[in-house]
């Protein structure tokens, strides 16, 4: 992969063309490749076609794009309900089979969230119960997510991949809700292909991006680039619209032998939005390229 490795998004540009158009908008620019994020607006696992797969890897083959893939928000490591373990399960396989179809060296997922915490709130009122403990429904779940993570890291190893697990510090009843406890984490299933997705605009409406970045750096293997400006809200804004500073990363971006990510929201100017985060990051990478 040529560094840095810059790719664009379909769940970005979604709102304008499907995910072969986005491919090959993807190649016609010139960015490295493209991230499959998993929606059922245009790329589900279980009901993508093999056709759009057959499509997808003849555009990547002829323009000389590459592709990674990221699971959907749905599927939660951290569950221990059958029915939905048993859904989650069958689209990380699927998952694992797509990656291997298209090449992708990566597949992406979210920590995970304690859904029986949840069960202790209604429309957002929480209970105070006797009965149950907060923290140990935490660290349940955060050992159903380790147990799945191990699972999902030795299914991906068999198939050459590595896989990834981002900071979402900022989503309620998060596994992981600091940028330490996933590196504990992630340590802790004693997987090498167990790495690190870091996202910008996550990290920088959490701790701060220098200090998640400095957390997790050892980890990081892929990179979702999106600024922020709000305190413990997600926006994914272009990489101007927001008050990141950047300028810290640029020599591991600039190295990184993994993807750097253009994850960014921007429904009404998806493309303009797409072009002018690559101007902006490229700016402060040259000097380092």
């Amino acid at each position: 992969m040529k560094k840095p490795s810059i790719f664009t998004c379909n769940w970005t540009l979604f709102p304008v063309m499907d995910v072969i158009e986005a491919a090959r908008f993807t190649a016609r620019e010139g960015f490295a490749g493209m991230e499959l994020e998993c929606t059922p607006l245009g790329f589900w696992p279980t009901t993508i076609s093999q056709a759009t797969i057959r499509e997808l890897i003849a555009v990547g083959d002829g323009e000389g794009i590459r592709y990674t893939v990221h699971a959907p928000d749905a599927i939660n490591p951290a569950i221990d309900q059958p029915e939905t373990k048993a859904r989650d399960t069958e689209i990380f396989n699927r998952l694992v089979e797509l990656a291997t179809q298209l090449s992708s060296p990566v597949i992406g997922i979210h920590p995970g969230v304690v859904h029986t915490l949840f069960a202790l709130e209604r429309r957002g009122i929480p209970y105070t119960a006797q009965r149950f403990s907060r923290e140990e429904l935490a660290a349940d779940g955060r050992k159903r997510a380790l147990d799945t993570y191990a699972e999902w890291g030795d299914h991906c190893a068999k198939a050459g991949l590595t896989l990834t697990v981002e900071n979402e510090v900022h989503v309620r009843h998060t596994v992981a809700p600091t940028a330490e406890i996933l590196a504990e984490m992630i340590s802790r299933t004693g997987r090498d292909n167990i790495k690190a997705n870091l996202d910008t605009g996550h990290a920088y409406i959490g701790a701060g991006l220098v200090e998640e970045f400095n957390v997790l750096k050892d980890l990081i293997v892929h990179m979702h680039l999106d600024d922020g400006r709000t305190a413990g809200v997600s926006e994914h804004l272009p990489l101007w619209e927001g008050l990141a500073d950047f300028s810290p990363l640029a020599e591991f971006i600039a190295r990184m032998e993994g993807a750097a990510v253009l994850e960014i929201y921007a429904p009404e100017r998806p493309v303009e939005a797409t072009l002018e985060s690559r101007n902006y990051l490229l700016n402060i990478l040259r000097p380092l390229v």
